[in-house]
């Protein structure tokens, strides 16, 4: 087990169908690298405390290398996505040196049916090791894309095939897991949304959003949407119904969610991390905190008069909305003045109960309680904040340990002055409790839950998809500092290393 520790701390170390949208492509551009310098690639750790080559593997019989889809199915969506650098022109005079997948960030948004076996193969055309992570999508272990668990980062000039059966409809998403705080903030994102069999609502106008913050050369934050920070327009006409589908694919230190609402109409959440909701009210104006990695998924109808508008507001200031970027739903534009921010939306009453899987009279196999935390410390032989669980980070977290079919709690406990995403690879949370009181809405089921500060959570997960899978707050420089854990599974063995030999390191 300690040597697993030890492996464990290198994670810190720092027919379906393709369809662009249009509207993204109207509002932001993306073009070969030339009077643009690039972004320098990301640096391989080394030093004390590094080490060459390890593995995190149990001792079993098992492989994740066996873990993994069929190559035949009877529906089955094929896409290349191409990681290679670009210059962007976010829409003001400005541009900036990203990383993409097919020339654009946010990369090519996936869309494929219910139940088709999806096949992608990464090209990479980048001087480093990349990956693609499949966030919120159960799939196969050695589809997760996680460098130096489930696969070898892929090496410039190299392709790598993940395959997997989308089952669950929703809104996810993707990313690099290699480098993941320098990667995927680099541009290395995009969407990938999985149509149902049977639709639950009508929607007219579907319309995907990617929230994301750049970093300028003088290190001075730039909010975009789908990559612009302009005014995006989509034409609608009065008494259509759009769904909006929103992710938040960037990450700050503080972890402040990013804050949006609609004005102009009333509206309702459908969907938390592409999981529907029971019996959503209608909100007016209310501010939607959407932490690192979550989604949402919007559902309203266009008033007989007047735009609808999507405005967010800056982690520096929370209390005012932005006039740009913003997104115009209809022929006018954006209205002149903006309402303040008010009550912020609360997933733990909103909506009615349902019956659940999993609830508080569940038998739980196993109860944990993590702590989150930061201190000034050491993480990697590098002095700085560093980001705890149990008050430690790396080697000295710990893992949680299951068998298939266990059904697992945890209580994650907040003791920070930050907010952190907490994220659990190939599986769902079922949310049970928001300071030690029960849901009093619809049942939530997530991916990543937001954990504000000095608040608790409690969620539950069953253990039905073998692996070795990371847990990890999805606040990239949170994981880069600490914030790691894996959930493993008994029996699973992986031939892959992380170290400076292989290259592969995992945030």
């Amino acid at each position: 087990m300690l040597c697993v520790f030890v492996i464990l701390a290198l994670l810190i170390s720092v027919g379906g169908f393709l369809k662009l949208n249009a509207n993204r492509d109207a509002a932001t551009s993306t073009s070969a690298m030339s009077d643009v310098n690039p972004l320098s690639a990301p640096q391989i750790p080394t030093g004390s405390g590094v080490p060459t080559s390890v593995n995190m593997g149990m001792p079993g019989a098992t492989s994740v290398t066996s873990l993994q889809a069929p190559l035949t199915a009877s529906h089955v969506a094929r896409f290349t996505l191409t990681a290679q650098a670009a210059r962007l022109s976010i829409g003001t005079g400005v541009e900036l040196p990203v990383w993409t997948f097919n020339g654009t960030s946010p990369g090519p948004t996936l869309r494929v049916q219910q139940g088709t076996l999806v096949i992608v193969t990464l090209v990479n055309h980048l001087a480093f090791g990349v990956t693609i992570h499949w966030h919120g999508i159960a799939v196969p272990n050695a589809a997760d894309g996680v460098a130096g668990l489930t696969q070898d980062a892929v090496k410039p000039g190299q392709s790598y095939m993940y395959r997997f059966f989308a089952n669950d409809s929703g809104t996810y998403w993707y990313h690099s897991h290699q480098l993941s705080y320098e990667e995927t903030g680099g541009g290395l994102y995009g969407m990938l949304i999985v149509e149902p069999t049977t639709p639950t609502y009508h929607e007219d106008v579907d319309y995907s959003i990617a929230l994301h913050e750049w970093i300028e050369a003088d290190n001075q934050p730039i909010l975009t949407l789908n990559s612009s920070q302009k005014t995006l327009n989509e034409a609608t006409r009065p008494g259509q119904w759009v769904r909006l589908r929103l992710v938040n694919t960037s990450s700050s230190a503080s972890g402040i969610p990013t804050l949006v609402t609609l004005v102009g109409t009333h509206f309702k959440v459908i969907a938390l991390d592409g999981h529907d909701l029971n019996g959503p009210q209608w909100l007016d104006q209310t501010p939607l905190p959407i932490g690192t990695a979550q989604r949402y998924d919007l559902l309203f109808q266009m008033p007989l008069h007047g735009p609808v508008t999507l405005v967010e507001a800056n982690e520096n200031d929370t209390l005012h909305y932005l006039n740009s970027p913003a997104l115009v739903f209809g022929q006018d534009t954006k209205p002149s003045s903006l309402p303040n921010v008010k009550s912020w939306f609360d997933l733990t009453t909103y909506g009615l109960p349902a019956r659940s899987t999993l609830n508080l009279l569940s038998h739980f196999d196993a109860s944990y309680n993590i702590v989150l935390n930061n201190m000034e410390g050491s993480s990697l032989g590098r002095m700085g904040m560093t980001y705890t669980l149990n008050g430690r980070v790396f080697p000295n977290t710990g893992m949680i340990m299951v068998h298939e079919g266990q059904i697992s709690k945890i209580r994650f406990d907040n003791q920070s002055g930050f907010y952190h995403p907490m994220h659990l690879h190939g599986h769902v949370f079922t949310v049970l409790t928001h300071n030690g009181k029960p849901l009093s809405g619809s049942p939530v089921q997530v991916d990543t839950i937001l954990v504000p500060p000095h608040q608790s959570y409690d969620v539950a997960f069953i253990a039905n998809n073998p692996g070795l899978w990371m847990l990890h707050c999805h606040n990239f420089l949170h994981a880069n500092w600490g914030m790691d854990m894996m959930v493993a599974y008994t029996g699973i063995s992986t031939p892959f290393t992380i170290g400076s030999a292989s290259g592969n390191f995992p945030d």
